[in-house]
């Protein structure tokens, strides 16, 4: 099973450079924490026998990897937009990403649009849809960055091995642990949309469908959702996720014994992993921590 595993990588100076208003200053100790635990993620990611794993780079400032199974990619945000000389990267183009449309002002003289403010939904989504690109793997793996597996639970043997073999037997187009409910601008008639905090799918999913990892219609990744519903495709969101009424918090973590705040997913009845859920300003990072020890 070749699986690609793509993480996006930004710090809270994209917070001074998105909303200087909010957060004029960096948070070192925020992204000193970051750091650390993405670092940890690989660390795990690599213990999973990838076949890849993609760090998509938005800031330009990732550590330099020396295994070769890992790929520090920059990204979308580092691009240089006010340049005359900038033209859309390939990936843009490769995957039919109509949002991208919206994004452009044009200038006065017919001189080149040039792009709208950034804002974090769009650069994280736009970094996936570069990884989404550049994987070479059977599957993808779309994964936040704060998440970790719980291999004291779900063997590291046996986790993403399940996870494949059910989305293969119940011919599921994905599976995720998202379950993000309608915002202002997202379609009516729907109860819930896939995410990126993990989702899982084919290689050829996105291109296939001719899809993206969108932003526009309230977070990131719904047209995943809108897609498969509209096609009458199968999916599957795992139990755990608590922007909805599926569980109670508090009496979930007590069924499975884990009392480390963030959000707890299952597979197969196992909890498999945890979300620290960084938060407006990420600090959630400091707050609610890991369930591991990663000094």
């Amino acid at each position: 099973m070749k699986v690609s595993y793509i993480i996006v990588w930004a710090n809270t100076n994209s917070l001074v450079k998105m909303n200087p208003t909010d957060y004029p200053n960096k948070n070192i100790d925020v992204d000193n924490a970051l750091l650390k635990h993405t670092l940890f993620l690989i660390d795990q990611l690599l213990q999973l026998q990838p076949h890849e794993i993609l760090v998509m780079d938005n800031e330009g400032n990732f550590p330099k990897q020396d295994n070769p199974l890992i790929r520090v990619i920059p990204s979308f945000q580092t691009f240089d937009f006010a340049s005359e000389d900038y033209q859309d990267p390939y990936w843009i183009h490769e995957l039919g990403l109509l949002d991208y449309k919206g994004m452009y002002i044009p200038r006065k003289g017919g001189n080149k649009p040039h792009i709208k403010k950034l804002n974090a939904a769009m650069v994280t989504a736009m970094a996936y849809n570069h990884g989404i690109v550049e994987a070479t793997g059977d599957y993808l793996v779309l994964q936040h960055n704060d998440t970790e597996y719980l291999f004291d639970r779900y063997s590291e043997k046996e986790v993403i091995h399940d996870a494949i073999n059910l989305l293969e037997r119940e011919n599921y187009e994905y599976i995720t642990v998202d379950k993000k409910p309608p915002k202002g601008n997202s379609p009516y008639g729907y109860d819930y949309f896939a995410d990126c905090y993990w989702f899982l799918c084919r290689g050829d999913f996105y291109q296939k469908h001719r899809i993206w990892v969108d932003w526009t219609r309230g977070d990131t990744n719904h047209l995943a959702t809108i897609m498969c519903e509209k096609k009458g495709l199968k999916y599957l969101h795992l139990p755990g996720f608590y922007e909805n009424k599926t569980h109670l918090k508090m009496e979930f973590f007590e069924k499975y014994n884990i009392k480390t705040p963030g959000n707890l997913h299952i597979l197969n009845d196992k909890p498999f992993l945890h979300h620290m859920k960084g938060g407006t300003g990420l600090y959630n990072i400091l707050k609610r921590g890991s369930v591991h020890e990663t000094d």
